[in-house]
């Protein structure tokens, strides 16, 4: 996914919680700010699942986007104020090796 003003990737990460209260903590609290950017975190639902209503209230994990060249720990130090943390997952490019 690029901006399409920068045509820059926008990046993106996993966060997954160890229960669904630390997701809504997280998710309550918006906005953030991570490594001086803003993110936008959505719970992290499957395409197949995302037509069941009940689907977005057992989730543990987040869709953390626009973060663009921060790195796991910057992700970690920040929301891990909402819960503990079972994993962070930031994408990268395969043929670049950076960060998505």
């Amino acid at each position: 996914m690029r901006d399409p003003q920068t045509k820059r990737s926008r990046g993106f990460g996993f966060v997954t919680y160890s229960c669904v209260e630390e997701v809504d903590a997280a998710m309550c609290a918006s906005p953030h700010k991570v490594d001086g950017h803003v993110v936008e975190p959505k719970r992290a639902v499957s395409r197949e699942n995302s037509v069941k209503p009940s689907a977005h209230l057992t989730v543990k994990k987040i869709f953390v986007g626009g973060i663009e060249d921060a790195e796991e720990y910057n992700l970690r130090d920040y929301f891990e104020k909402y819960g503990k943390i079972e994993t962070i997952e930031v994408t990268e490019d395969r043929q670049r090796g950076k960060k998505r």
